[in-house]
Formats: structure tokens, sequence, C-alpha cells
């Protein structure tokens, strides 16, 4: 997978990781992998798979006692839309790139 261009320089923001949760969602995998391929603390991956779960961009599902996450419909439109965004701000940033 091809890593994206940073639109700013310095930390990620909030969308920023959201969008890159929801991008690792494509198929349903458990919190620990989320917490490393998104590169945040255990706190925080919590915090914001609770915020995702919260805003219906994801769903929990719990299967054999093994808990996975996947993102919704609404999570794969609010990454279409963060997507366009990202190009409005810079057009040099390759669209295939995104996803």
């Amino acid at each position: 997978m091809l890593r994206k261009k940073r639109v700013f320089d310095g930390n990620r923001g909030k969308f920023e990781i959201l969008a890159d949760i929801l991008r690792n969602l494509r198929l349903p995998i458990c919190w620990t992998n989320v917490m490393s391929n998104c590169n945040m603390s255990s706190k925080q991956s919590g915090q914001y798979l609770n915020l995702l779960k919260s805003s219906d961009l994801i769903q929990m599902q719990v299967a054999a006692g093994k808990v996975t996450y996947q993102r919704t419909e609404a999570g794969r439109e609010f990454l279409k839309q963060y997507n366009k965004m990202v190009l409005i701000l810079d057009p040099s940033i390759p669209a295939p790139s995104l996803f």
C-alpha cells in the first residue's frame, strides 16, 4: 500500500488519524492491529475507536470471543469525502495513494 503524502507538516490531526484508521479497516481486524498499523498508543486507539463506533463509522463484531472492527458504509463515505478534501487542499497528491 502506498503511503499518502502528508498534507500538513507536524503531528497528525484528528481527521487524519480517523481517516488512517478507516483506511486500515477495509477488512475486519482486531484492536491491537489497529493500534500497531496506525502507530497509536492503546489509550489513543481506544478513544478513536470509541469515537468512530459512536458515530457509526465503524462496527464492532464479536465472534468466538474475538472482537474485530470494520468500517461501515458511513465510514467509507467519510473516507471518500476526506480524500476529496485532501485533493482540494493539495492537488499534487496522486488519488490512488489516498485509499
